[in-house]
């Protein structure tokens, strides 16, 4: 399961301003969770970005 892989490139990512990526992660106005992107084909909803948001929100709900 690649869960702690997203988990630790998702972080890698976001603390990486200049990372082509950076802007997928966006914080939502409450500051606990990301913004999830919008999917309109099965094929990008399980590429990397989408998963890696999802598995950093649940991360985050799990420790509330």
């Amino acid at each position: 399961f690649a869960y702690p892989r997203y988990l630790s490139r998702a972080s890698n990512i976001i603390k990486d301003k200049f990372h082509p990526g950076n802007h997928l992660f966006q914080l939502l106005p409450s500051g606990r969770r990301y913004r999830s992107q919008r999917t309109r084909t099965n094929r990008f909803r399980d590429s990397f970005f989408p998963r890696a948001i999802m598995a950093v929100n649940n991360k985050k709900n799990m420790l509330t």
